[in-house]
């Protein structure tokens, strides 16, 4: 929920290359994507900012998008390569300014569309096409004591800046609660006792204790809380993509429904080892 979303490793610019240009095979084996002969996308004449390419902004967020070199994976990642074959395109993929440019850089329309666990706000409804949701992203608090959303009164509590709740957390918790600029601080501090605690998505949390865990680290769910209304509701995430550019957020909401009725989302939750029934997160909601 980056810059009003989850936490996230953002790469900065310059950090990794601006353009990683990524070549996915559009129609069964197809050595050009977008290009053979035999390929019929789903929706024809979709506008795009380069013909026969789909321009996606994204960062490292494990594991919604894992950048490795030139390719990108992870579960939104997967899903992106899934679409990209059913519209006969290539993906290209813009890092240049990490999580925070992600938005913008839809909006400007110098990308087609947007990824990295951006979740479907009422705001974000002014300013971009929000597809139908992927699936539902639970929030939880993360730490060593088993503290959970009801517990945090008077705790030292972190989050990654740009995420929904910050505003109330920063208004609730006053001074003790800090707010990072990437997860490797907030998870350094998590480790050394300097937090008692931090918000993050859950599926995020869990995926980074695989390879780097932290000795009786547990990720509790968030309840309801009145001090923060963001805890009310699961998120939902969504892919953006440019508000005037409504054929291709129709095309998105279709190719995302298809992959989900054949069963495509389900495995793709099933690989990163997140469990599959958040890929049924009902009809679309805004936190």
């Amino acid at each position: 929920m980056r810059p009003t979303r989850t936490l996230a490793r953002a790469l900065s610019a310059g950090t990794a290359a601006g353009l990683l240009a990524i070549s996915l095979a559009a129609c069964g084996g197809s050595d050009s994507a977008g290009t053979s002969s035999d390929c019929k996308p789903a929706h024809e004449g979709l506008k795009t900012l380069n013909d026969g390419e789909l321009t996606v902004a994204s960062y490292d967020y494990a594991p919604a998008t894992i950048l490795d070199g030139d390719s990108v994976t992870g579960m939104e990642g997967d899903l992106i390569a899934e679409i990209a074959k059913l519209e006969c395109l290539k993906v290209t993929v813009s890092t240049s300014g990490g999580a925070g440019a992600v938005i913008p850089s839809v909006q400007t329309k110098r990308v087609d569309i947007g990824s990295g666990n951006w979740l479907r706000t009422k705001e974000r409804t002014k300013i971009v096409y929000m597809s139908t949701p992927l699936w539902s992203d639970p929030q939880a608090i993360v730490s060593t004591k088993g503290i959970t959303s009801d517990d945090l009164e008077g705790k030292v509590v972190g989050s990654v800046a740009g995420n929904l709740w910050n505003d109330s957390m920063s208004k609730w918790l006053g001074d003790k609660f800090k707010i990072y600029q990437d997860d490797e601080s907030i998870y350094a501090d998590l480790k050394a006792g300097r937090i008692d605690a931090l918000v993050a998505s859950a599926a995020s949390a869990k995926y980074r204790f695989k390879d780097a865990p932290i000795e009786g680290a547990q990720v509790i769910d968030v309840k309801p809380n009145p001090n923060v209304p963001q805890f009310a509701a699961v998120g939902q995430v969504m892919l953006p993509s440019a508000l005037d550019n409504d054929a291709l957020g129709k095309a998105l909401d279709e190719d995302i429904q298809k992959l989900r009725e054949d069963g495509t989302i389900k495995k793709i939750l099933e690989k990163y080892g997140v469990d599959p029934s958040v890929g049924e997160p009902g009809a679309p909601s805004e936190l």
